[in-house]
């Protein structure tokens, strides 16, 4: 670690910023201290939403397999990233650096990253308006447009993150564990009431809902996929390698399963795949309701907060500065949640599913093939780096081509060539792409 930040401050010259960025050794933590946080992020409204979309569409047995095939994938490459972010002790719009250079990581992964946090936001302000119009109509027989619904909480949403909430905290604290609790009741709930255990065993998804086990598995992969390209933001806080992987394998996977597994057994159970009418449906439909309200209030300011910041970061800004370009992001994504952006759903999770594993691709290829997971060879240059743009523009593209995104819009429908698994394709043609322009362009 010490030779790692000896090369970062002393050779690559770059600004003070980043040694500020990288985490001291008085800072590192264990296991117990920092696997909280992707537990807690697993049990959320989008989780659910995939888990009860996939739950819809698939047998319960394809479900699990969709799932553990698909987080499985991510936790390949995560483990990679995570292990980095622990050396370097860098969140990952700074180590991405070494594969992108200095310039292309400001851009590549801040317009990433923002656009990801956005869609994300815009699905959960959607769901969070569905929520609040079925509580109000539930609870006092009020009919509230959920599109009204779904710009007021948007509005609220972003209102805290500008400007500061201290109470948003505290409802997180509350929100993630209310929710575990809401879907174990409605998981129990749902399955005594629709059949039992045979009759989860036995569903078979209607013919016009049935979606084949590769599109499961590239809506599982396209749920956690930035995570676990991003996951180094808070897992360099590790104090070594054992830790991040520890983190992620012990922690992150077994919560994504149990949560993903929680929204499938409910939307087979109840029929029903829209979260919010499911949640509406147990014994306790307010509660559940209004953990949803919270879970996504909670997030969604963070992923508001986070793509203001990562825009703040791409334009030069000072990000003690960063309300205005935080505001201007929750207004468009205000406009994608009330545009519907929940109705492209498995776009949205296609499009990342291509993206985030190809990132990651040009990562590992430098820092474990290019370097061979040497900290003291890790190098930031300044500028654009051929390598690491090519790889991940060709990976991208290839998950995009070969993982039928394309087949979900028309106009763009022959560019459709279905093969395996589009995000496992993209991986390795971004590692491949990126050793081959390196030894084109750089290797001597």
């Amino acid at each position: 670690m010490a030779a790692a930040t000896h090369r970062i401050e002393a050779e690559q010259g770059l600004d003070g910023s980043l040694a500020q960025l990288q985490v001291k050794d008085a800072e590192r933590t264990g296991f117990l201290s920092i696997a909280p946080v992707p537990i807690g992020n697993m049990f959320s409204a989008s989780a659910l939403l995939v888990g009860a979309t996939l739950g819809a569409g698939l047998t319960l047995a394809d479900s699990l397999l969709a799932i553990v095939f698909g987080f499985g994938f991510v936790m390949c490459y995560m483990c990679l990233v995570v292990m980095e972010a622990a050396d370097t002790g860098l969140p990952t719009a700074a180590f991405a650096g070494a594969a992108l250079g200095k310039a292309g990581a400001r851009y590549l992964v801040a317009i990433i990253v923002g656009i990801a946090c956005l869609g994300w936001f815009g699905i959960q302000a959607a769901v969070c308006g569905a929520s609040f119009s079925l509580m109000m109509n539930d609870l006092a027989g009020i009919d509230v447009p959920v599109w009204a619904s779904t710009v007021f909480w948007g509005a609220v949403m972003v209102v805290t993150a500008v400007y500061g909430f201290n109470g948003l905290r505290y409802l997180g604290y509350v929100a993630a564990p209310l929710l575990a609790i809401i879907c174990l009741y409605g998981t129990v709930v749902s399955v005594a009431s629709g059949g039992g255990i045979a009759a989860l065993l036995s569903y078979v998804p209607a013919p016009e809902a049935a979606i084949s086990l590769v599109a499961g598995v590239n809506f599982a992969i396209g749920l956690i996929a930035m995570l676990g390209t991003t996951a180094g933001d808070f897992i360099r806080y590790a104090r070594d390698r054992k830790t991040a992987v520890l983190t992620c394998l012990a922690g992150l996977l077994p919560a994504g399963i149990v949560v993903l597994m929680m929204g499938a057994i409910m939307s087979i159970s109840t029929g029903e795949a829209n979260i919010a009418v499911i949640m509406a449906s147990f014994g306790l439909p307010a509660v559940g309701l209004i953990a949803l309200v919270l879970s996504t209030w909670t997030v969604n300011a963070s992923n508001v907060y986070s793509a203001g910041l990562g825009f703040s970061v791409m334009l030069g800004r000072d990000t003690d500065n960063r309300k205005s370009t935080t505001a201007v992001a929750g207004v468009i994504g205000i406009a994608f949640a009330a545009a519907g952006i929940l109705d492209h759903l498995t776009v949205f999770l296609n499009v990342l599913s291509a993206c985030a594993p190809a990132l990651a691709g040009a990562m590992i290829a430098d820092y474990w093939i290019a370097n061979r997971g040497d900290a003291s060879k890790f190098f930031i240059g300044k500028g654009f780096r051929a390598c690491g743009i090519a790889a991940f523009a060709a990976g991208t593209l290839t998950a995009l081509v070969t993982g039928g995104t394309f087949g979900m819009i028309p106009v763009l429908s022959f560019l459709d060539v279905p093969f395996f698994i589009g995000p496992v394709n993209g991986i390795l043609v971004s590692i491949a792409v990126f050793v081959a322009v390196r030894r084109l362009t750089e290797v001597r």
